[in-house]
């Protein structure tokens, strides 16, 4: 069982226990946050998505526990490559614990275990470019753009982003021929990168 221990908060491997806890997480105000919100599930379907994260041989996932020890998130790293020794990287949080530094320290932490102890080479990940939280968690941890690409949203759901509301958001999506695109970023930190980001830090 992985265990990794920081100054408030502590990852460890995924369990069932976790899942049931992010029922209770608050949900995201913000619809364009909505996809980041745990579903309602009942007790089969939850068994069946804890089982989707954690016997799948090529992805890992992880609970991440405050210092109260409340399951505030969870990390997974999959399309795990052993020999190009890469991952890409997924990490939720619950809506009441963000902006408060503990995404920024489970990062932190896990990317020491993913190369130090994982011996990895290269740690992947996509995010959306209005999530500015999160591209600056990233950044802040050694990640660099390498690229990005668009994907189709449902129109009807966004109601085309209301922009009067949005504000500067709006720069992340392209609407064109009567669809609506999402834009995502692909970063990307190897070892070297990390190693030299630690030392500056």
């Amino acid at each position: 069982m992985c265990l990794i221990v920081g100054k408030r908060v502590t990852i460890r491997s995924l369990e069932l226990e976790d899942v049931y806890a992010m029922q209770d997480w608050a949900k995201h105000e913000e619809p364009l946050f909505s996809d980041y919100n745990f579903p309602k599930l009942k007790d089969e379907e939850l068994r069946q998505w804890y089982k989707d994260r954690t016997l799948k041989k090529n992805r890992k996932s992880f609970g991440i526990l405050n210092e109260n020890g409340y399951t505030i998130g969870y990390l997974t790293i999959r399309k795990i490559k052993k020999f190009k020794k890469e991952a890409t990287l997924g990490i939720t949080l619950d809506a009441n614990f963000v902006n408060q530094g503990y995404g920024t320290e489970a990062l932190n932490i896990f990317l020491d275990y993913f190369f130090n102890k994982l011996k990895m080479k290269t740690m992947c990940l996509s995010v959306a470019k209005f999530n500015k939280r999160a591209i600056r968690c990233y950044e802040k941890n050694g990640f660099k753009r390498i690229g990005e690409y668009l994907k189709k949203l449902d129109i009807k759901t966004y109601n085309v982003l209301l922009k009067e509301r949005h504000g500067d958001l709006t720069d992340g999506f392209v609407f064109k021929k009567g669809k609506l695109y999402c834009c995502y970023y692909k970063m990307e930190l190897s070892k070297n990168d990390y190693r030299k980001n630690e030392r500056y830090k």
